[in-house]
Protein backbone atom coordinates (compact mmCIF):
# COMPACT_ATOMS: atom_id res chain seq x y z
CA UNK A 1 0.00 0.00 0.00
CA UNK A 2 1.33 3.48 -0.86
CA UNK A 3 0.43 6.97 0.27
CA UNK A 4 -2.18 7.41 -2.49
CA UNK A 5 -4.15 4.36 -1.41
CA UNK A 6 -5.04 4.88 2.25
CA UNK A 7 -6.36 1.99 4.31
CA UNK A 8 -10.09 2.61 4.31
CA UNK A 9 -10.99 -0.72 5.90
CA UNK A 10 -10.21 0.53 9.41
CA UNK A 11 -13.00 3.13 9.09
CA UNK A 12 -15.60 0.93 7.42
CA UNK A 13 -17.43 -1.39 9.83
CA UNK A 14 -18.13 -5.01 9.06
CA UNK A 15 -21.75 -5.90 8.19
CA UNK A 16 -24.19 -5.96 11.10
CA UNK A 17 -23.51 -9.04 13.28
CA UNK A 18 -27.14 -10.20 13.17
CA UNK A 19 -27.16 -10.21 9.37
CA UNK A 20 -23.69 -11.75 9.19
CA UNK A 21 -24.87 -14.66 11.34
CA UNK A 22 -27.96 -14.97 9.14
CA UNK A 23 -25.62 -15.45 6.18
CA UNK A 24 -23.76 -18.16 8.12
CA UNK A 25 -27.05 -19.98 8.80
CA UNK A 26 -28.11 -19.85 5.13
CA UNK A 27 -24.72 -21.18 4.04
CA UNK A 28 -25.00 -23.83 6.77
CA UNK A 29 -28.31 -25.01 5.28
CA UNK A 30 -26.62 -25.31 1.89
CA UNK A 31 -23.70 -27.25 3.39
CA UNK A 32 -26.05 -29.60 5.26
CA UNK A 33 -27.92 -30.26 2.02
CA UNK A 34 -24.64 -30.89 0.22
CA UNK A 35 -23.71 -33.65 2.64
CA UNK A 36 -27.18 -35.19 2.61
CA UNK A 37 -27.10 -35.40 -1.20
CA UNK A 38 -23.49 -36.58 -1.14
CA UNK A 39 -23.79 -39.29 1.53
CA UNK A 40 -27.31 -40.69 1.21
CA UNK A 41 -25.89 -43.15 -1.32
CA UNK A 42 -24.12 -44.95 1.57
CA UNK A 43 -27.51 -46.15 2.81
CA UNK A 44 -28.47 -47.53 -0.58
CA UNK A 45 -25.42 -49.75 -1.15
CA UNK A 46 -27.12 -53.20 -0.97
CA UNK A 47 -30.00 -52.21 -3.26
CA UNK A 48 -27.76 -50.47 -5.81
CA UNK A 49 -25.35 -53.42 -5.84
CA UNK A 50 -28.25 -55.86 -6.36
CA UNK A 51 -29.97 -53.73 -8.99
CA UNK A 52 -26.84 -52.97 -11.04
CA UNK A 53 -24.97 -56.21 -10.22
CA UNK A 54 -21.70 -54.54 -9.13
CA UNK A 55 -18.88 -55.34 -6.67
CA UNK A 56 -17.73 -53.49 -3.53
CA UNK A 57 -14.90 -51.92 -5.51
CA UNK A 58 -17.26 -50.66 -8.25
CA UNK A 59 -19.60 -49.38 -5.54
CA UNK A 60 -16.72 -47.55 -3.87
CA UNK A 61 -16.16 -45.58 -7.08
CA UNK A 62 -19.77 -44.40 -6.96
CA UNK A 63 -19.33 -43.46 -3.30
CA UNK A 64 -16.14 -41.50 -3.88
CA UNK A 65 -14.34 -41.49 -7.22
CA UNK A 66 -17.24 -40.44 -9.44
CA UNK A 67 -18.18 -37.60 -7.11
CA UNK A 68 -14.59 -36.41 -6.80
CA UNK A 69 -13.76 -36.14 -10.52
CA UNK A 70 -15.29 -32.70 -11.02
CA UNK A 71 -15.58 -31.78 -7.35
CA UNK A 72 -11.80 -31.64 -7.10
CA UNK A 73 -10.77 -30.31 -10.51
CA UNK A 74 -13.72 -27.98 -11.20
CA UNK A 75 -13.35 -26.32 -7.80
CA UNK A 76 -10.10 -24.58 -8.73
CA UNK A 77 -11.70 -22.84 -11.72
CA UNK A 78 -14.72 -21.86 -9.61
CA UNK A 79 -12.35 -20.41 -7.00
CA UNK A 80 -10.66 -18.19 -9.60
CA UNK A 81 -14.04 -16.61 -10.34
CA UNK A 82 -14.76 -16.35 -6.61
CA UNK A 83 -11.60 -14.27 -6.10
CA UNK A 84 -12.85 -11.63 -8.53
CA UNK A 85 -16.59 -12.12 -9.19
CA UNK A 86 -19.92 -12.38 -7.39
CA UNK A 87 -19.69 -15.23 -4.90
CA UNK A 88 -23.41 -15.38 -4.18
CA UNK A 89 -24.28 -16.22 -7.79
CA UNK A 90 -21.62 -18.93 -7.87
CA UNK A 91 -23.13 -20.58 -4.79
CA UNK A 92 -26.66 -20.28 -6.22
CA UNK A 93 -25.59 -21.98 -9.45
CA UNK A 94 -23.77 -24.73 -7.56
CA UNK A 95 -26.73 -25.58 -5.29
CA UNK A 96 -29.07 -25.69 -8.30
CA UNK A 97 -26.78 -27.96 -10.32
CA UNK A 98 -26.02 -30.51 -7.61
CA UNK A 99 -29.71 -30.73 -6.59
CA UNK A 100 -30.80 -31.46 -10.15
CA UNK A 101 -27.99 -34.00 -10.62
CA UNK A 102 -28.96 -35.76 -7.36
CA UNK A 103 -32.44 -36.23 -8.83
CA UNK A 104 -30.83 -37.50 -12.04
CA UNK A 105 -29.16 -40.19 -9.89
CA UNK A 106 -32.69 -41.41 -9.28
CA UNK A 107 -33.34 -41.67 -13.01
CA UNK A 108 -30.20 -43.71 -13.74
CA UNK A 109 -30.82 -47.33 -14.75
CA UNK A 110 -27.24 -48.41 -15.52
CA UNK A 111 -23.89 -48.15 -13.77
CA UNK A 112 -22.39 -45.67 -16.31
CA UNK A 113 -25.43 -43.37 -16.04
CA UNK A 114 -25.34 -43.39 -12.25
CA UNK A 115 -21.59 -42.76 -12.37
CA UNK A 116 -22.11 -39.71 -14.63
CA UNK A 117 -24.90 -38.38 -12.41
CA UNK A 118 -22.59 -38.61 -9.38
CA UNK A 119 -19.96 -36.71 -11.37
CA UNK A 120 -22.58 -33.98 -11.86
CA UNK A 121 -23.33 -33.84 -8.14
CA UNK A 122 -19.64 -33.29 -7.48
CA UNK A 123 -19.42 -30.57 -10.12
CA UNK A 124 -22.24 -28.63 -8.46
CA UNK A 125 -20.89 -29.01 -4.93
CA UNK A 126 -17.50 -27.70 -6.08
CA UNK A 127 -19.08 -24.23 -6.21
CA UNK A 128 -19.87 -24.05 -2.49
CA UNK A 129 -16.85 -24.03 -0.17
CA UNK A 130 -14.35 -21.68 -1.89
CA UNK A 131 -16.80 -18.79 -2.44
CA UNK A 132 -18.60 -19.42 0.88
CA UNK A 133 -15.45 -19.27 3.03
CA UNK A 134 -14.13 -16.30 1.07
CA UNK A 135 -17.46 -14.56 1.61
CA UNK A 136 -17.42 -15.18 5.37
CA UNK A 137 -13.95 -13.62 5.58
CA UNK A 138 -15.54 -10.31 4.49
CA UNK A 139 -18.49 -10.63 6.89
CA UNK A 140 -16.54 -11.20 10.14
CA UNK A 141 -13.53 -9.55 11.83
CA UNK A 142 -10.52 -11.76 12.61
CA UNK A 143 -11.47 -12.31 16.27
CA UNK A 144 -14.85 -13.85 15.30
CA UNK A 145 -14.11 -15.65 12.06
CA UNK A 146 -13.23 -18.92 13.85
CA UNK A 147 -16.70 -19.26 15.36
CA UNK A 148 -18.39 -18.29 12.10
CA UNK A 149 -16.45 -20.90 10.15
CA UNK A 150 -17.11 -23.34 12.98
CA UNK A 151 -20.88 -22.97 12.62
CA UNK A 152 -20.69 -23.15 8.82
CA UNK A 153 -18.60 -26.33 8.89
CA UNK A 154 -21.16 -27.88 11.25
CA UNK A 155 -22.84 -28.71 7.96
CA UNK A 156 -20.35 -31.58 7.54
CA UNK A 157 -21.50 -33.56 10.59
CA UNK A 158 -25.08 -32.28 10.55
CA UNK A 159 -25.57 -33.16 6.89
CA UNK A 160 -23.90 -36.53 7.28
CA UNK A 161 -25.96 -37.28 10.38
CA UNK A 162 -29.18 -36.09 8.78
CA UNK A 163 -28.55 -38.39 5.82
CA UNK A 164 -28.41 -41.33 8.24
CA UNK A 165 -31.47 -40.18 10.20
CA UNK A 166 -33.49 -39.73 7.02
CA UNK A 167 -32.19 -42.98 5.61
CA UNK A 168 -32.88 -44.96 8.76
CA UNK A 169 -36.37 -43.49 9.09
CA UNK A 170 -37.67 -42.89 5.57
CA UNK A 171 -35.88 -45.41 3.40
CA UNK A 172 -37.29 -48.55 5.11
CA UNK A 173 -40.78 -47.18 4.42
CA UNK A 174 -39.92 -46.55 0.78
CA UNK A 175 -38.51 -50.07 0.56
CA UNK A 176 -41.69 -51.49 2.04
CA UNK A 177 -43.81 -49.96 -0.72
CA UNK A 178 -41.50 -51.39 -3.39
CA UNK A 179 -41.02 -50.11 -6.95
CA UNK A 180 -43.50 -47.44 -8.07
CA UNK A 181 -44.81 -46.37 -11.48
CA UNK A 182 -44.41 -42.60 -11.76
CA UNK A 183 -45.85 -40.47 -14.59
CA UNK A 184 -43.38 -39.90 -17.43
CA UNK A 185 -40.52 -41.52 -15.48
CA UNK A 186 -41.99 -45.04 -15.42
CA UNK A 187 -40.91 -47.75 -12.95
CA UNK A 188 -38.80 -46.30 -10.13
CA UNK A 189 -36.94 -48.54 -7.67
CA UNK A 190 -36.85 -47.56 -3.94
CA UNK A 191 -33.19 -46.48 -4.11
CA UNK A 192 -34.00 -44.27 -7.11
CA UNK A 193 -36.94 -42.70 -5.28
CA UNK A 194 -34.66 -41.84 -2.38
CA UNK A 195 -32.31 -39.85 -4.63
CA UNK A 196 -35.20 -37.89 -6.11
CA UNK A 197 -36.74 -37.00 -2.75
CA UNK A 198 -33.48 -35.77 -1.18
CA UNK A 199 -32.61 -33.74 -4.29
CA UNK A 200 -35.83 -31.72 -4.42
CA UNK A 201 -35.27 -29.48 -1.33
CA UNK A 202 -32.13 -28.10 -2.94
CA UNK A 203 -34.17 -26.00 -5.32
CA UNK A 204 -35.66 -24.15 -2.32
CA UNK A 205 -32.24 -23.70 -0.70
CA UNK A 206 -30.98 -22.23 -3.98
CA UNK A 207 -33.67 -19.54 -3.78
CA UNK A 208 -32.68 -18.84 -0.16
CA UNK A 209 -29.10 -18.19 -1.32
CA UNK A 210 -30.42 -15.22 -3.31
CA UNK A 211 -31.30 -13.44 -0.04
CA UNK A 212 -27.56 -13.12 0.72
CA UNK A 213 -25.90 -9.82 -0.18
CA UNK A 214 -22.41 -9.82 -1.67
CA UNK A 215 -20.25 -7.96 0.90
CA UNK A 216 -17.63 -5.38 0.08
CA UNK A 217 -14.23 -7.05 -0.13
CA UNK A 218 -11.98 -5.86 2.68
CA UNK A 219 -8.91 -5.85 0.43
CA UNK A 220 -10.74 -3.39 -1.86
CA UNK A 221 -11.25 -1.07 1.12
CA UNK A 222 -7.53 -1.31 1.95
CA UNK A 223 -6.22 -0.64 -1.54
CA UNK A 224 -9.03 1.27 -3.24
CA UNK A 225 -8.67 -1.09 -6.21
CA UNK A 226 -11.11 -3.60 -7.61
CA UNK A 227 -10.18 -7.20 -6.72
CA UNK A 228 -7.87 -8.87 -9.18
CA UNK A 229 -7.56 -12.63 -8.81
CA UNK A 230 -4.05 -13.96 -9.13
CA UNK A 231 -3.56 -16.36 -12.06
CA UNK A 232 -3.98 -20.00 -11.11
CA UNK A 233 -0.35 -20.78 -12.01
CA UNK A 234 0.84 -18.02 -9.67
CA UNK A 235 -1.31 -19.36 -6.83
CA UNK A 236 0.00 -22.87 -7.41
CA UNK A 237 3.59 -21.57 -7.45
CA UNK A 238 2.94 -19.75 -4.15
CA UNK A 239 1.67 -22.96 -2.53
CA UNK A 240 4.55 -25.07 -3.82
CA UNK A 241 7.15 -22.56 -2.60
CA UNK A 242 5.60 -22.81 0.87
CA UNK A 243 4.79 -26.51 0.67
CA UNK A 244 5.75 -27.24 4.26
CA UNK A 245 3.07 -24.80 5.46
CA UNK A 246 0.37 -25.50 2.87
CA UNK A 247 0.76 -28.92 1.26
CA UNK A 248 1.75 -30.70 4.48
CA UNK A 249 -1.28 -29.15 6.21
CA UNK A 250 -3.52 -30.16 3.29
CA UNK A 251 -2.28 -33.76 3.38
CA UNK A 252 -2.58 -33.99 7.17
CA UNK A 253 -6.20 -32.90 7.06
CA UNK A 254 -6.84 -35.16 4.07
CA UNK A 255 -6.58 -38.02 6.54
CA UNK A 256 -9.74 -36.58 8.09
CA UNK A 257 -11.42 -36.85 4.68
CA UNK A 258 -10.37 -40.50 4.40
CA UNK A 259 -12.06 -41.10 7.76
CA UNK A 260 -15.20 -39.24 6.73
CA UNK A 261 -15.61 -40.92 3.36
CA UNK A 262 -13.57 -44.11 3.68
CA UNK A 263 -14.96 -45.05 7.07
CA UNK A 264 -18.21 -43.09 7.15
CA UNK A 265 -19.58 -44.36 3.85
CA UNK A 266 -19.16 -48.00 4.92
CA UNK A 267 -20.74 -47.73 8.40
CA UNK A 268 -24.25 -48.88 7.33
CA UNK A 269 -22.76 -51.90 5.56
CA UNK A 270 -20.48 -52.59 8.56
CA UNK A 271 -23.52 -52.72 10.86
CA UNK A 272 -25.45 -54.95 8.47
CA UNK A 273 -22.63 -57.39 7.71
CA UNK A 274 -21.10 -57.62 11.19
CA UNK A 275 -24.06 -57.91 13.55
CA UNK A 276 -26.63 -59.61 11.26
CA UNK A 277 -29.36 -57.15 12.20
CA UNK A 278 -32.96 -57.29 11.06
CA UNK A 279 -34.10 -54.41 8.77
CA UNK A 280 -35.84 -52.77 11.74
CA UNK A 281 -32.79 -53.08 13.99
CA UNK A 282 -30.48 -51.83 11.24
CA UNK A 283 -32.72 -48.80 10.66
CA UNK A 284 -32.67 -48.04 14.38
CA UNK A 285 -28.88 -48.18 14.67
CA UNK A 286 -28.47 -46.10 11.51
CA UNK A 287 -30.71 -43.44 13.04
CA UNK A 288 -28.65 -43.46 16.23
CA UNK A 289 -25.49 -43.11 14.18
CA UNK A 290 -27.12 -40.06 12.57
CA UNK A 291 -28.04 -38.58 15.95
CA UNK A 292 -24.44 -39.04 17.17
CA UNK A 293 -23.14 -37.32 14.03
CA UNK A 294 -25.50 -34.36 14.39
CA UNK A 295 -25.25 -33.78 18.16
CA UNK A 296 -21.57 -34.48 18.74
CA UNK A 297 -20.55 -33.13 15.35
CA UNK A 298 -22.19 -29.82 16.22
CA UNK A 299 -20.51 -29.82 19.63
CA UNK A 300 -17.19 -30.63 18.00
CA UNK A 301 -17.26 -27.83 15.43
CA UNK A 302 -18.55 -25.21 17.87
CA UNK A 303 -15.98 -26.12 20.52
CA UNK A 304 -13.37 -26.34 17.78
CA UNK A 305 -14.30 -22.88 16.48
CA UNK A 306 -14.20 -21.44 19.99
CA UNK A 307 -10.83 -23.08 20.68
CA UNK A 308 -9.54 -21.63 17.42
CA UNK A 309 -10.30 -18.10 18.59
CA UNK A 310 -8.85 -18.80 22.07
CA UNK A 311 -5.70 -20.59 20.92
CA UNK A 312 -5.03 -18.17 18.10
CA UNK A 313 -4.88 -15.28 20.57
CA UNK A 314 -2.12 -17.14 22.44
CA UNK A 315 -0.26 -19.05 19.73
CA UNK A 316 0.62 -18.27 16.13
CA UNK A 317 -0.12 -21.92 15.30
CA UNK A 318 -3.32 -22.12 17.38
CA UNK A 319 -5.42 -23.58 14.56
CA UNK A 320 -3.01 -26.46 14.03
CA UNK A 321 -2.88 -27.15 17.77
CA UNK A 322 -6.67 -27.53 17.79
CA UNK A 323 -6.37 -30.04 14.96
CA UNK A 324 -3.74 -32.03 16.87
CA UNK A 325 -5.90 -32.27 19.99
CA UNK A 326 -8.86 -33.34 17.90
CA UNK A 327 -6.89 -36.02 16.08
CA UNK A 328 -6.19 -37.79 19.39
CA UNK A 329 -9.91 -38.23 20.01
CA UNK A 330 -10.55 -39.19 16.40
CA UNK A 331 -7.83 -41.85 16.47
CA UNK A 332 -9.25 -43.48 19.62
CA UNK A 333 -12.79 -43.61 18.25
CA UNK A 334 -12.27 -44.60 14.63
CA UNK A 335 -9.56 -47.18 15.36
CA UNK A 336 -11.73 -49.10 17.82
CA UNK A 337 -15.41 -48.74 16.90
CA UNK A 338 -15.38 -51.46 14.23
CA UNK A 339 -13.93 -53.99 16.69
CA UNK A 340 -16.68 -53.61 19.29
CA UNK A 341 -18.57 -56.82 20.15
CA UNK A 342 -22.02 -55.20 19.97
CA UNK A 343 -23.57 -52.56 17.69
CA UNK A 344 -24.43 -50.40 20.72
CA UNK A 345 -20.78 -50.20 21.76
CA UNK A 346 -19.79 -49.48 18.16
CA UNK A 347 -22.17 -46.50 18.05
CA UNK A 348 -20.89 -45.26 21.43
CA UNK A 349 -17.28 -45.35 20.18
CA UNK A 350 -18.36 -43.14 17.30
CA UNK A 351 -18.90 -40.33 19.86
CA UNK A 352 -15.17 -39.56 20.39
CA UNK A 353 -14.59 -40.26 16.70
CA UNK A 354 -17.22 -37.68 15.74
CA UNK A 355 -15.99 -35.08 18.24
CA UNK A 356 -12.43 -35.50 17.03
CA UNK A 357 -13.34 -35.41 13.35
CA UNK A 358 -15.62 -32.37 13.67
CA UNK A 359 -13.23 -29.88 15.27
CA UNK A 360 -10.63 -29.94 12.45
CA UNK A 361 -13.31 -29.13 9.88
CA UNK A 362 -13.50 -25.69 11.51
CA UNK A 363 -9.86 -25.39 12.54
CA UNK A 364 -8.48 -26.61 9.22
CA UNK A 365 -10.57 -24.22 7.14
CA UNK A 366 -9.76 -21.33 9.50
CA UNK A 367 -6.05 -22.17 9.26
CA UNK A 368 -6.09 -22.02 5.47
CA UNK A 369 -8.07 -18.77 5.41
CA UNK A 370 -5.63 -17.22 7.93
CA UNK A 371 -2.48 -17.72 5.85
CA UNK A 372 -3.91 -17.22 2.33
CA UNK A 373 -3.27 -13.88 0.50
CA UNK A 374 -6.49 -12.01 -0.40
CA UNK A 375 -6.02 -12.25 -4.18
CA UNK A 376 -5.49 -16.02 -3.89
CA UNK A 377 -7.76 -16.85 -0.95
CA UNK A 378 -10.61 -18.66 -2.71
CA UNK A 379 -8.15 -20.45 -4.99
CA UNK A 380 -6.05 -21.67 -2.05
CA UNK A 381 -9.24 -22.79 -0.31
CA UNK A 382 -10.10 -24.67 -3.51
CA UNK A 383 -6.67 -26.34 -3.60
CA UNK A 384 -7.18 -27.27 0.06
CA UNK A 385 -10.51 -28.95 -0.67
CA UNK A 386 -9.03 -30.33 -3.88
CA UNK A 387 -6.46 -32.21 -1.80
CA UNK A 388 -8.95 -33.27 0.88
CA UNK A 389 -11.43 -34.63 -1.58
CA UNK A 390 -9.02 -36.07 -4.10
CA UNK A 391 -7.44 -38.08 -1.29
CA UNK A 392 -10.64 -38.61 0.70
CA UNK A 393 -12.94 -39.68 -2.11
CA UNK A 394 -10.48 -41.67 -4.21
CA UNK A 395 -8.47 -43.29 -1.43
CA UNK A 396 -11.10 -43.41 1.32
CA UNK A 397 -13.96 -45.69 0.19
CA UNK A 398 -11.76 -47.55 -2.29
CA UNK A 399 -9.00 -48.35 0.22
CA UNK A 400 -11.53 -50.05 2.49
CA UNK A 401 -13.07 -51.94 -0.43
CA UNK A 402 -9.68 -53.04 -1.77
CA UNK A 403 -8.60 -54.41 1.61
CA UNK A 404 -11.90 -56.29 1.87
CA UNK A 405 -11.93 -57.62 -1.71
CA UNK A 406 -8.24 -58.40 -2.22
CA UNK A 407 -6.78 -59.05 1.24
CA UNK A 408 -9.57 -60.64 3.26
CA UNK A 409 -11.50 -61.93 0.21
CA UNK A 410 -14.59 -61.89 2.39
CA UNK A 411 -17.28 -59.19 2.64
CA UNK A 412 -18.03 -60.21 6.24
CA UNK A 413 -14.53 -59.05 7.26
CA UNK A 414 -15.35 -55.42 6.51
CA UNK A 415 -14.87 -54.50 10.18
CA UNK A 416 -11.17 -55.40 10.05
CA UNK A 417 -10.70 -53.42 6.85
CA UNK A 418 -12.20 -50.38 8.58
CA UNK A 419 -10.00 -50.76 11.68
CA UNK A 420 -6.85 -51.21 9.59
CA UNK A 421 -7.43 -48.17 7.37
CA UNK A 422 -8.50 -45.97 10.33
CA UNK A 423 -5.41 -46.75 12.41
CA UNK A 424 -2.87 -46.24 9.63
CA UNK A 425 -4.47 -43.01 8.43
CA UNK A 426 -4.89 -41.49 11.90
CA UNK A 427 -1.23 -42.04 12.81
CA UNK A 428 -0.05 -40.55 9.50
CA UNK A 429 -2.27 -37.47 9.86
CA UNK A 430 -1.10 -36.78 13.42
CA UNK A 431 2.58 -37.01 12.40
CA UNK A 432 2.05 -34.59 9.50
CA UNK A 433 0.30 -32.05 11.74
CA UNK A 434 3.17 -32.14 14.24
CA UNK A 435 5.65 -31.54 11.41
CA UNK A 436 3.55 -28.63 10.11
CA UNK A 437 3.56 -26.57 13.35
CA UNK A 438 6.75 -24.46 12.89
CA UNK A 439 6.10 -23.92 9.19
CA UNK A 440 2.55 -22.74 9.86
CA UNK A 441 3.93 -20.23 12.38
CA UNK A 442 6.20 -18.75 9.71
CA UNK A 443 3.31 -18.56 7.21
CA UNK A 444 1.14 -16.87 9.86
CA UNK A 445 3.82 -14.22 10.47
CA UNK A 446 4.02 -13.59 6.72
CA UNK A 447 0.24 -13.17 6.56
CA UNK A 448 0.31 -10.59 9.36
CA UNK A 449 2.94 -8.65 7.43
CA UNK A 450 0.57 -8.45 4.43
CA UNK A 451 -2.20 -7.09 6.64
CA UNK A 452 0.15 -4.44 8.01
Amino acid sequence: MNSTTPDLSANVPYPRPAYAWYVVVVLLFAYILAFVDREVIALLVPDIKHSLQISDTQMSLLLGGAFAIFYTFFGVMIAWFADRGNRRWLIFAGVSVWSVMTMFCGLATTYPLLFLARVGVGAGEAALNPPALSLLKDYFPPDRIGRAIGLYTAGVSSGSGLAFVIGGTVYPKIQATGPQHWPIVGLVEPWQQMFIWVGLPGLLIALLILTIREPVRREFLRTGKLPEAAPVWQTLKFIIQRWKAFIVLFLALASLAIMAYGIGFWIPEFLRRTYHLSPEELGSYIRWRGVVAIVFGLIGVMVGGWLCDVFQRKYADGYVRVCLLAFVLMTIGYSSFALMPTPTLAILMLIPATLGAAAPTAAGAAAVVAIAPPTMRAQIIAFYYFTLNLVGFFIGPTSVALVTDFYFHDESQLRYSLATVATVVAIAGTALLAYNLPHFRRASAEAKAWSA
